[in-house]
């Protein structure tokens, strides 16, 4: 694990899977044809948007009142750790945080790009950019899928709890990640999104393992 430093008390660290899904990541994404320090450029737009989408997490946290959060970046994102017990309502404001950080962020990039001269007679920046805003645009989409661990998955079992019982709102929240995380999946691979297709079919595997822990051994803490 390695410690960046904190932020108003909230931690930030990498751990070394995140290091390797950005390597490889940048080597699939090279190209003979533009070059490595192309797929270089895909480091420090992974290691932004990850960071800033963690940080809008904590950020809210912060703003409910509870305290300073943990950030690691691993994997194929980062989590943000905080040992909350919210008001179900604050929980889904600090899931939706983070996908709207990314679509701010790529907002501002779009800006920049009309509106900062600089950056588009820059080689490197006429290229990170843009770069920069698509790949946000795609990471808040995807966090938004309501499938659990993403955002969306955790948002929408926490509206549910605004209105049912714990039990009723997880097993409706699970069932909704199961399907709609189906369809994706297969969709993904009709479009060839192999990738994409393969992270959503084993979330729809863990979420399918809560639900038969919950048949077989009810919600933790029960």
């Amino acid at each position: 694990m390695l410690h960046l430093g904190s932020i108003r008390g909230t931690t930030i660290a990498i751990d070394f899977s995140f290091i390797i899904i950005v390597g490889l990541f940048v080597a699939s994404a090279y190209n003979p044809n533009y070059g490595v320090h192309y797929a270089l450029l895909w480091a420090p737009v992974l290691f932004i948007s990850v960071l800033i989408h963690e940080l809008a997490h904590a950020a809210a946290i912060g703003l409910f009142g509870y305290g300073p959060s943990e950030i690691v970046l691993g994997g194929m994102g980062g989590v943000t750790m905080n040992a909350r017990r919210a008001l179900p309502w604050h929980d889904v404001a600090i899931s939706i945080a983070g996908p709207l950080s990314s679509f701010a962020l790529a907002w501002v990039m779009t800006l920049v790009l009309v509106h900062v001269d600089f950056v588009r007679q820059d080689p490197m920046l006429i290229v990170f950019v843009p770069m920069l805003r698509q790949a946000n645009i795609w990471w808040g989409i995807f966090n938004l899928l309501p499938v659990s661990p993403l955002d969306g998955g955790h948002a929408v079992r926490n509206f549910l709890r605004i209105f049912l019982q714990e039990k009723t709102a997880f097993v409706i929240a699970v069932w909704i990640a199961i399907v709609v995380g189906t369809g994706v999946a297969i969709a993904g691979l009709m479009l060839r999104w192999i990738f994409l297709a393969l992270i959503i079919a084993w979330f729809v595997f863990t979420n399918y393992q809560q639900w038969k822990h919950y048949r077989e051994h009810g919600l933790p803490g029960d």
